[in-house]
C-alpha cells in the first residue's frame, strides 16, 4: 500500500516540476477569470487522478485507451550490449501530445525520471535508441489515419526514447516515450502498460525473467524449508530445477542466492538460519541440478530486509522468501 500511495505522488510531481518559471496573465474581465479558473480547476483535477500523467504543460491531442494488449518495451541493453526488448502484456493507454514551448525531451526524460526514482521504480539505461523506438511503434502507434500531421509524421522520425517501470502491490506499471520534432514542433507519444507483478507458486522461465530483467532480483516463495532448519523440502524441486535452468540459459551472468525470514525468534539465529538456508539453495543448483557454481553466491539477511509489515501473518509469509539477484 505504501508503494501505491507513492504513486499517487507521480502525478502530482510531474505536474508541479516545471511550474516555477511559468508566467499568468490576469484577464481583464471578471467572468472571463472565472471561466478560466473554473475550467483550470478541473483540468488540474482530471491530471491529479492519473497514475502517470502527461508532461507539465503538453497539450494532449489523442488518448487511445487499448485495451488488455502486448507492447514492446526495451528494457536495457543484453549482454551483448544489444537493446533488450521485452513483450510484455497488460493493460495499454496511448497518448499522443504536443511538447510545451521552450521544453526538451531531455528535461521531460529527467523529470519522469526523477518522479520514477522516488517511486522505488526503475529507469530503464537505453544505448540504441533508433531500435527501441522501432519496437515501440510496433504497438505504439494507434492508427488516426491523416487526422494529425504531426502525428502521422511521429512513426517515421522520432529519433529519442524514454522507459521505466513503478512497481506496486497489486500492478507494475511500465512507461515508454517516443519523442519527434515535426517542422519545428516538439511531440511525442507516451504509452503506459498496467501489468500484474508475479504471483505466489508461479515460478516459470517467463517470471524469472521479467523480475530479473526489469528489478534485477526475484522473490521464490516455493522453496520450502523444515521449521527452524535449512533441510529443503521435497516440493521444492520444480521451482529449483525451474531457477536452474534459467541460470544455465544465462552463462554469461553471476547470481546471489539470498535468504530472508521473518522478526520472529532471536535476530543473530535468523541471520545464521538465512544463510544457511541460502547455502542450501546454492548447494542444491549445483549438485542436484547442474549448475556451474562459478555463477552462484549464497548471503543470508534474516529479517533485515522485509518486503512487507511483521506485524500480520501474511506479512510474516511474504517476508520469508528466497531471492535471485542478479550481480
Amino acid at each position: 500500500m505504501k508503494k501505491l500511495s507513492q504513486l499517487l505522488i507521480l502525478g502530482l510531481f510531474i505536474l508541479t516540476s516545471q511550474t516555477v518559471n511559468a508566467q499568468f496573465k490576469i484577464p481583464s474581465v471578471l467572468k472571463k477569470a472565472k471561466e478560466e479558473t473554473k475550467k483550470s480547476n478541473k483540468e488540474e483535477a482530471k491530471e491529479e487522478k492519473e497514475m502517470i500523467p502527461t508532461f507539465a504543460g503538453s497539450k494532449p491531442h489523442f488518448d487511445d485507451a487499448m485495451g488488455y494488449n502486448e507492447f514492446y518495451i526495451c528494457v536495457g541493453d543484453s549482454a551483448k550490449n544489444k537493446p533488450d526488448i521485452k513483450k510484455i502484456e497488460g493493460y495499454v493507454r496511448h497518448r499522443f501530445c504536443y511538447m510545451p514551448k521552450g521544453r526538451s525531451a531531455f528535461e521531460m526524460f529527467k523529470n519522469y525520471e526523477e518522479a520514477i526514482l522516488k517511486m522505488d521504480g526503475t529507469v530503464f539505461p537505453i544505448s540504441n535508441k533508433k531500435v527501441c523506438v522501432k519496437a515501440f511503434m510496433k504497438k505504439g502507434h494507434p492508427g488516426h489515419g491523416l487526422k494529425n500531421y504531426e502525428y502521422a509524421r511521429l512513426k517515421d522520425i522520432a529519433h529519442t526514447y524514454f522507459s521505466g517501470m513503478i512497481p506496486t502491490d497489486t500492478v507494475d506499471h511500465y512507461i515508454a516515450i517516443a519523442v519527434a520534432n515535426v517542422d519545428g514542433k516538439g511531440v511525442y507519444s507516451l504509452i503506459t502498460v498496467e501489468t500484474k507483478p508475479m504471483d505466489k507458486g508461479l515460478v516459470s522461465l517467463e517470471n524469472l525473467d521479467s523480475g530479473l530483467v526489469t528489478k534485477g532480483h526475484i522473490a521464490i516463495y516455493d522453496i520450502y524449508f523444515e521449521t527452524g532448519k535449512s533441510e529443503i523440502k521435497g516440493e521444492s524441486y520444480d521451482a529449483l530445477n525451474m531457477i536452474a535452468e534459467y541460470i544455465k540459459a544465462h552463462t554469461d551472468k553471476k547470481y546471489l542466492v539470498v535468504g530472508h525470514t521473518d522478526n520472529v525468534g532471536v535476530f543473530d539465529t535468523n541471520i545464521k538460519l538465512s544463510n544457511e538456508r541460502a547455502n542450501a539453495v546454492v548447494n542444491n543448483l549445483i549438485v542436484t541440478h547442474s549448475v556451474n557454481k562459478e555463477q552462484l553466491k549464497s548471503y543470508g539477511v534474516g529479517p533485515v530486509a522485509p518486503v512487507s509489515s511483521n506485524s500480520t501473518d501474511e506479512g510474516k509469509a511474504k517476508n520469508r522468501r528466497v531471492e535471485i539477484v542478479e550481480q
